[in-house]
């Protein structure tokens, strides 16, 4: 009798843990996804460190793999930043040549028999105008901020991942045990289980964000529209946030095409649908089915929740939450559950 109670109180002790970790997380839910974010990077590049250390030591092995990864990113990242720079300077060069196409546009259209200009008060404009500007420095200085936010979530996320790749093995058989004598060998596999699933979300985003940045640029480079590069970089990577960051850059894109007419326009917007329509249909249910092994009608929904509870960084992580919940899910309870089936039905 004392040991089934003694179970009882353990099974509940334990549930107790779980529930307090879990209002502690949605109560620092920024925390909670900075640090979730961070194992979801440190388990796609622990395969690499794996291989490596079995030639050195692990925190050798996690400090390579970290900065050739680094590496990478940059040497990608260089030549589109090249372009991106070319194409924003010929964009400021244009400056005054749109402004001046604009005022003569102003001065010479008119409407019901009067010129255009004369609807527009000059004086108005004028202290709108330094409105604006004191907003955009004002602006200016929040964007520095938030920049310097950035560099410093960065140099966090790294040094969290660090530590996640060099005490994988700590920090795994940490976990296991707060989980009783019986269900250890299971909480292990099932640790495993997440990192091989979450790690597969950094290649499934890339490959779909890669897909939208590849026909956007090479759909605008067919029309002749000006930044045709940027403006795919910029879709592909605001594809990372859903619905919200494709509008977006179908915006940027109608602009730089409402310069060539409406017809151009119109074949804009359908470049940018085109390449929404095989990145969801085709693209995404491939490589989040592949390297997360979950449903794309589960991915929508955790999109929707994660839109409602956690903010932009959740909606981003989404994905890789889902696949956390649905493995937890599998392996805790449909799996063991239809085991007892199966052993019933053959007795």
């Amino acid at each position: 009798m004392y040991s089934i109670n003694q179970d009882n109180l353990k099974n509940m002790l334990f549930a107790a843990m779980a529930t307090l970790s879990l209002f502690f997380l949605v109560q620092m839910k920024a925390i909670a996804l900075l640090a979730f974010g961070s194992f979801v990077l440190a388990c796609s590049l622990r395969p690499s460190v794996d291989k490596l250390s079995k030639k050195m030591k692990r925190s050798a092995a996690s400090m390579i793999v970290i900065t050739l990864t680094l590496l990478i990113v940059v040497l990608f990242l260089i030549p589109i930043v090249t372009i991106s720079i070319n194409e924003i300077h010929s964009f400021v060069h244009k400056i005054p040549q749109i402004v001046d196409n604009t005022v003569n546009y102003i001065s010479n259209t008119e409407i019901l028999d009067r010129k255009l200009i004369e609807f527009i008060d000059i004086n108005d404009v004028a202290s709108k105008s330094s409105a604006v500007a004191g907003g955009i420095l004002d602006k200016s200085i929040n964007f520095t901020m938030a920049i310097l936010d950035i560099v410093t979530v960065i140099i966090t996320m790294g040094v969290i991942i660090f530590y996640i790749l060099n005490e994988r093995n700590l920090i795994r058989d940490t976990i296991i045990l707060v989980f009783p004598p019986k269900f250890k060998e299971k909480a292990k596999n099932v640790y495993e289980i997440i990192e091989q699933k979450v790690g597969g979300y950094v290649m499934a985003q890339i490959l779909s964000m890669s897909s939208v940045a590849i026909i956007t640029s090479f759909g605008l480079i067919a029309l002749k529209i000006e930044y045709a590069v940027l403006l795919g970089f910029i879709s592909g990577i605001l594809d990372i946030v859903p619905i919200i960051g494709p509008v977006i850059a179908l915006i940027l894109g109608i602009i730089c095409a409402s310069q060539q007419g409406f017809g151009i326009v119109i074949v804009t917007i359908i470049i940018y649908l085109l390449a929404q329509w095989i990145s969801n249909n085709f693209v995404r249910p491939l490589v989040f089915g592949k390297f997360l092994d979950v449903h794309p009608i589960i991915i929508i929904f955790s999109f929707l929740i994660s839109a409602q509870f956690l903010g932009i960084w959740g909606v981003i992580l989404s994905p890789a939450i889902a696949a956390l919940l649905v493995t937890l899910f599998e392996e805790l309870y449909i799996k063991p559950i239809n085991d007892v089936n199966i052993e019933n039905n053959e007795l």
